[in-house]
């Protein structure tokens, strides 16, 4: 009998874990309660205070700094899935710079927005097809992280994923009056990694195309190097190392040496 994956969130949007026994009710999508098919709950979730504007190690207020710690600042509509699972529909955004998804039922303002638990099950996929998940990953310098990456292609093997990076710079009072302040701000910019749907676990993407393609599978290089070279591609331009891993994902079909 095929193992159903049941999930449940609480009905409202309390710090601490809700643990219970019986049936849920899960069906409606724009909302977590009220459903109307019945599943066996067997993990539960829920959502956490957000961190405070310091949970970096810095006192600055928000709204003294230049530029947004969230990719986007509006709260977007999305669906919340577990798996391939759907859970429901959410309102969320993504705060680069305290690496938390800020999510709530509704988008009314008097809603207070709590942090989405961190699982590596949960992803959520906006309305714009933009997909948020969790992914454990390793850096350049062999550094492992755990965090929200943007996936930025699709398939079944591999997936090119996008970290967003949103950090703080401290701002410079005038030595003189003949300056002016320099304002602190958040600066944005991002690394693109690959990820192995196999293990789970994405690596940064290499400057150089031999240690590229050192990640994929030892029966796929071969083909992989002769498309690089057959088209000349460049993995520094994203379209070109778009086209490198839609290729991994259909490498069975051998059409490296099609014309």
């Amino acid at each position: 009998m095929k193992k159903v994956i049941s999930l449940a969130f609480m009905a409202f949007f309390g710090s601490a874990a809700m643990y219970a026994q019986g049936t849920v009710h899960a069906a409606c999508e724009a909302s977590v309660v009220g459903y109307t098919e019945t599943r066996i709950p067997s993990n539960f979730f829920t959502f956490a205070d957000l961190k405070s504007a310091n949970a970096q190690g810095t006192t600055v207020q928000i709204s003294d700094v230049l530029g947004s710690p969230y990719l986007a600042d509006a709260f977007q509509k999305g669906a919340l899935f577990y798996g391939e699972e759907r859970v429901g529909t959410f309102y969320a955004r993504y705060n680069g710079f305290n690496k938390e998804m800020e999510i709530k039922k509704t988008n009314s303002p008097d809603e207070v927005a709590k942090a989405l638990v961190k699982d590596k099950n949960l992803k959520f996929v906006f309305d714009n097809q933009d997909v948020l998940k969790f992914v454990a990953f390793m850096d350049k310098k062999g550094n492992r992280y755990d965090e929200y990456l943007l996936t930025k292609s699709k398939g079944d093997k591999y997936q090119l994923m996008e970290r967003p990076l949103v950090t703080y710079k401290e701002g410079k009072k005038a030595a003189n009056s003949f300056m002016l302040d320099v304002p602190s701000k958040f600066v944005h910019r991002t690394e693109l990694y690959a990820l192995d749907l196999n293990t789970n676990i994405a690596s940064q993407i290499p400057s150089k195309k031999s240690k590229l393609i050192d990640f994929f599978d030892d029966s796929e290089q071969i083909q992989i190097a002769a498309l690089i070279k057959k088209k000349s591609l460049n993995i520094k331009d994203f379209n070109d190392l778009s086209q490198i891993f839609d290729f991994a994902n259909t490498i069975s079909r051998d059409i490296a040496f099609k014309e």
